[in-house]
């Protein structure tokens, strides 16, 4: 309670609120905004688009700097500018280059769906399964295959810079493409 009453005098509510729901929209509007879905030639490709977290990221890091304006005047004590210092890199500095980093380490990444196989690439991994072989596919965080052998395989999904849209789109594009089981045992 102690640090949150300290930032509200640091910084004051007011800038903190607005601030904060500028912050939150833009990863909630950009993160969401573009979707990766691509259709061409008979391929579908997932291969979400970098340019929208980077225009968040720009965002995130302009309320940064308007932040450090408020405690780099002369006014305020050497302890203030200190603990809104603190703030700042804990609260804006470390998350944007985190973001940053991963933004571009899984700038490549894709899931891409023909009429035969899936197939994907995430970072250094890749993948590629005959969709006839597939049972069923699952996961909203990771998608994860289970095969007509038992066995499974997950992509993480969580790791190539998919928003929640695309995965959901994602899983249903693969699912609706899988054969029925119904099908599947007639020509057995």
């Amino acid at each position: 309670l102690y640090l949150v009453y300290k930032t509200w005098v640091v910084f004051g509510f007011w800038t903190l609120a607005w601030t904060g729901l500028v912050t939150t929209l833009s990863g909630t509007i950009l993160g969401n905004l573009i979707g990766s879905r691509a259709e061409s030639k008979g391929k579908i490709t997932y291969n979400p688009k970098e340019w929208p977290k980077f225009l968040n990221i720009i965002i995130c890091a302009f309320v940064g700097y308007y932040l450090f304006t408020i405690i780099n005047v002369p006014s305020i004590s050497e302890t203030d500018f200190y603990f809104g210092l603190c703030y700042l890199i804990l609260l804006t500095a470390l998350p944007i280059i985190w973001e940053t980093y991963k933004l571009f380490r899984d700038r490549n990444d894709f899931v891409e769906i023909d009429v035969e196989f899936i197939s994907y690439k995430d970072n250094k991994k890749t993948g590629k399964f005959e969709i006839l072989k597939i049972k069923k596919a699952e996961g909203l965080v990771n998608l994860t295959l289970h095969f007509k052998d038992e066995t499974t395989h997950t992509i993480a999904l969580s790791e190539m810079n998919f928003n929640g849209t695309d995965k959901a789109s994602l899983l249903k594009e693969i699912n609706s493409r899988l054969p029925k089981i119904e099908e599947t045992e007639q020509k057995v």
